[in-house]
Parts: structure tokens; sequence; C-alpha cells
């Protein structure tokens, strides 16, 4: 997501705590005893940056990854573009992510400033039929801002919660759902949280505009960095730092039982079946993959399986289609744009990496992005990569002549170790990644979906990584 959010704001004095223990001053009042052991579940960005604290702490740590590469939900693209890279899961930075930020500069790895990139032409966003370019939608923008403003203190955050983010926007906006504006914002809010917004919870998004966030990202710092060479760089700086030796590849979780104080993982992996019992247990699946683990013996609480049960996932979707040349440049078109069609948001994939051949990446979410034709990673069915060039040449006449073949589409919500993009509130929702990240005796949780502050975003799955650990340290 993009937007700023002021219910991280309004969460701040909850995760105060969480971000002190995260700051690298902070240390266990106490040493760790020889031989403590802590197994982590799941090697993305929150479960790497976890076994790191807990590495340089002393801890014997293991990491447990279903996978046969690292990086969770953050995937790069090195072949696409001969030369350059493409992010086919996350991918932007705030200026205000200081923790993933922190954790590159620790890394070694560097970050490519978009401020600094001049790309030539406008945004341009093909709605209702039209192509509307500039700042076309402006003007209403700030008028449904002030509105959520006034809502946010009239209905109060119980009362929008409990709605949908549908109902909200059916009332907020003048002309109704079929207005241009109306299905510029509907867009807008499906890819931003990567949900339909009658799947969404109505006070995400009045409180992301009664911030006043969107009316000039860049500006704001929002969506600013990207990870120079792609978010693989980072992920190989955390394996180098926690220890190839720690991390155990292609073993999945398929059941976590509570035996008195400590925690036992079933484990299946090409050996077969196994049970480890660590010391303490971190967990950064997400809800949608945990759905699929038997906890009939974890001991978890009511509120705890119910998160599980039924917290609400993105189904974002990425359509990357490679180019010769960035010919929608000539065109009067910077690439980015809004559409209520295939299109969703779209951008340069190789922004600011140099002249020459590029891609072009379509985003979509909610019953769009869980339905695209094709596999969860791989090659883009024919029709979906046609459908895309006929609405890009509606936008920028003649682009499509630049296309290449070796389409590629990543479909979060097919992969089975993922099951969705990123956590996208229900109505009712809005305090579930605060029940989400409480510890169940032995077991501790991390993800972007326990992130108060920075939940949708690597900078939520980096924060909460580091929180957790300081957390268990505290504990042994």
């Amino acid at each position: 997501m993009t937007l700023g959010l002021t219910r991280r704001e309004a969460l701040m004095t909850a995760g105060a705590s969480a971000l002190a223990l995260a700051l690298p001053g902070f240390a266990p009042s106490r040493g760790v005893a020889a031989g403590t052991r802590v197994d982590v579940v799941g090697a993305g960005l929150s479960g790497l940056a976890c076994a790191l604290v807990l590495v340089q702490a002393g801890v014997d740590v293991r990491v447990w990854e279903a996978r046969d590469r690292l990086g969770g939900r953050t995937l790069t693209d090195t072949s696409l573009v001969p030369g350059k890279w493409v992010e086919c899961g996350g991918e932007f930075i705030d200026a205000d992510h200081s923790a993933i930020r922190r954790l590159c500069n620790e890394s070694g790895v560097t970050l490519q400033d978009l401020a600094a990139v001049d790309e030539s032409g406008v945004a341009r966003n093909l709605v209702g039929g039209r192509v509307r370019e500039g700042s076309w939608a402006d003007e209403s923008s700030d008028r449904l801002a002030q509105r959520a403003a006034r809502d946010l203190q009239r209905l109060g955050e119980d009362r929008l919660n409990a709605m949908s983010a549908a109902e909200w926007l059916r009332g907020a906006i003048p002309g109704g759902t079929g207005s241009p504006f109306a299905r510029y914002q509907r867009a807008l809010t499906t890819g931003e949280y990567g949900a339909d917004p009658s799947a969404l919870t109505a006070l995400w998004v009045v409180t992301d505009l009664a911030d006043g966030a969107g009316a000039n990202e860049m500006a704001d710092g929002a969506e600013r960095y990207r990870v120079n060479g792609g978010t693989r760089n980072l992920v190989a700086a955390l394996e180098k730092r926690v220890g190839a030796e720690r991390i155990v590849r292609g073993t999945r979780l398929t059941g976590l039982v509570r035996e008195g104080s400590r925690p036992a993982l079933l484990l299946t992996g090409p050996d077969g079946p196994r049970v480890e019992r660590p010391d303490r247990a971190v967990i950064t699946l997400s809800p949608g993959v945990l759905r699929t683990v038997n906890l009939s013996r974890s001991g978890f609480s009511t509120p705890t399986r119910e998160v599980i049960r039924t917290y609400g996932m993105g189904t974002n979707a990425k359509v990357i289609i490679p180019f010769s040349s960035a010919a929608w440049g000539a065109r009067g078109w910077d690439a980015e744009g809004v559409s209520d069609t295939a299109l969703g948001q779209t951008w340069n994939s190789a922004l600011g990496e140099g002249a020459g051949s590029t891609a072009f990446t379509s985003l979509v979410g909610g019953v769009a992005g869980r339905t695209i034709a094709g596999p969860d990673h791989g090659p883009a069915p024919g029709s979906v990569v046609q459908a895309r060039l006929a609405l890009i040449d509606r936008v920028a006449p003649g682009t499509r002549a630049a296309a290449r073949d070796g389409a590629v589409v990543h479909a979060w919500a097919k992969d089975p170790y993922a099951r969705g993009s990123y956590s996208a509130a229900r109505p009712g929702q809005a305090d579930y990644a605060t029940i989400a990240a409480r510890p169940q005796g032995p077991f501790h949780f991390a993800g972007e979906h326990t992130s108060d502050e920075w939940s949708g975003y690597m900078e939520g799955a980096v924060q909460s990584g580091q929180r957790v650990a300081r957390e268990v340290l505290a504990r042994l």
C-alpha cells in the first residue's frame, strides 16, 4: 500500500513499547543460557530479521522455510529484462520506513532513491472508458479527504470499523457508484489494499484519507525507495548474517503442539515428518497459511484462533510485461496510473535503471487478483497479456509495438506458501493485528499482519521480526 495511515498514529501509544524493543540499543535484562534454542518458522523478511537479532544475542537459532528460496513475499526477477531487475512481490519503501532502511544500511545494501529519477511524461488514468490525464481527480480527492476527516469524528472508530469501505464510499462520493471518480477511487482502494472495498473495513480507508495522503505522495516520502538490485540483495545479505547453516529449506510446518512450557513443531521435508522441540518458537506465517496447519493441540486462545481463521488477506497479482524500450514516454505517459479495467495500477517496472529495455507492471487486487488466469508464479497466459497491451495502447497509442515476449504473472493468492499478498482487515477486524501479535505460551508471532503501525508493508515485516526477537530474549 502507498497511503500514509493515521490509524498508525492512533496506535503509536500501544506500539511505542514494541518499537523501543526493536531499537539496536535494547538488551535483555539477563544473559541467555547456553544451549538455549529458538526456532523461527518462515524465512521471509520478518523471519530473517528476527533470526538475525537472536543470533547476535547468542541464541542457537534454526529457521525453517517451506520454499526452496528465501524472501517470502519478496521476489526479484533478473532474467525478464537483461541487466535490470523487476520486483514480483514487495517493492517500495517509504521515507519513514526506518526499520528496513536501517537494516539495509547495516547489511551493506543500498537503496535506489526514486525522487532523483527524472522520467518523462505524466500520469494517466483510464477510467470510465476515457483517458484522464494528470490531476483530474485531485479536487474530488481533496473533498473526499475532508469528508473522511469529518466522518472519523462524527461516526467514530467503532462504527467505521464495523462498516465496509464500499458502504462508506457509496455515501461519501457524490454522483453514485458509476461516476468516473467513484470508479477511480474504487480501483485505487482495491489496488492499494489488495481487497475489494466490500471486503475491507471502512476504518482503514477513512483514516488514510483523513490524513490527506495521496495528494503528493512522493513529496510525503511514500514509495520513495527501492532496494538497489532488488530485494534479493537484502535477502542474500540477511542469509549471510544469520548463517546459511542455520536455515533449512524445503521443510513445511504441519502442526503446532504445546507441551507444558515448551513448543513442539511438526514439520515435513524431503526426509519425511519430523518433530522439533526448541525452547521457544517464532511463527511468521501469514494467517492464510496458518489455516492449513494443525493447531488442535497448540493451546492457542479463542481470539488468536479467530484471527487465524478469518483475518482478511489481499489478493494482489502482478502482470509484468517486458518492453524493448519505455515507448510510452514518447507518447507523454510516465506509465503510472489507476484504471477500472484489467490494468489496475501501473508503473515502469525498471524505473531509474537506465535507458533501453524495461518492463511494465500491471497490479490488480480483490476478485481480479484472486481469479487471474495462469500459475501462481510463471508465464502469463496470452489472453492476460493481450488484454493489457490493448489497454496500454489506448492510454499511449502505438506503445504495444515495443512489447516483447516473456510476460510473467505473480498471483500471490495462488501461492500455497503465501495465500495472499498482505493483510487486509475485513469489517470488524481493525484490531486483529494487535491480537495476532500476542504470544501464546512458548509461541511468538511476527509478520506484517502483526504490525499495528505498518501492516501490509515490508517495514511491518522487518519491524515485527525485530520486535518479537526482543520479546523472546526478554522471556528467556
